[in-house]
């Protein structure tokens, strides 16, 4: 998997925090675990993408403030995404609206948590990230979670609906729907159909990336 680590190693991590008190509190936080080491710090976005760039090597976790001076952290998480898919952002921010948590894992970011998180939720949102998960503050998390419902209702979409657009968000084909939702797959069909219908679109790839667009499913 992109940007995982083998377990046992040592994990690489870069900061980038405008503010000083704030980075030298992650610092400091960071430093305190044997598995983690501190490879740069950046005070702003360019300063963020030289330190990836660097001849030290690019981190395995990339910190990033989402408001960056100059260039801002969503915009340095898509380029880090495009630049070094290996390295893997965990967006940091004092915002709980979840229109950011969305913005943030559009361009890229692996992980969204506040920063008032506690120490042992940062240090286990790194780990984790650092082995292939990712992971959002459950804050977040769950305001996302309202915000699709919201949207899924908007478009008068039913729970089943739901399920069935979810499952062709991962490319399931209707009899794989099917078998996996206990359906016919003539149900699956007009499921799908009244996917289109209420999204209003033509195809399976275009309801996907209407619905990715729109915030319905991720």
């Amino acid at each position: 998997m992109v940007g995982q680590i083998k377990p046992g190693k040592v994990i690489r991590v870069g900061i980038a925090e405008d503010h000083p008190l704030a980075r030298e509190g992650l610092v400091q936080l960071l430093e305190s675990a044997d598995d983690i080491v501190i490879v740069g710090e950046a005070a702003d976005g360019e300063e963020a993408l030289e330190l990836a760039d660097s001849v030290a090597g690019e981190p395995d976790i990339f910190l990033v403030d989402i408001r960056l001076p100059g260039i801002d952290g969503l915009e340095v998480t898509r380029r880090l995404s495009d630049e070094h898919p290996d390295v893997r952002v965990i967006i940091l921010t004092t915002n709980e609206d979840p229109a950011y948590a969305t913005e943030a894992m559009k361009a890229g970011a692996k992980a969204y948590v506040l920063k008032s998180a506690d120490g042992e939720e940062v240090l286990d949102t790194v780990r984790m990230v650092a082995h292939g998960h990712a992971v959002l503050d459950r804050g977040a998390r769950d305001a996302l979670a309202e915000q699709r419902r919201a949207r899924a209702e908007q478009f008068g979409l039913t729970a089943r609906e739901m399920d069935v657009l979810r499952l062709l968000g991962k490319g399931y084909r209707n009899r794989e729907i099917a078998d996996s939702l206990g359906l016919s797959q003539t149900t699956v069909k007009t499921y799908v159909a009244r996917i289109f219908k209420r999204l209003e679109v033509s195809d399976r790839t275009d309801a996907v990336v209407t619905a990715f667009r729109l915030g319905i499913i991720e």
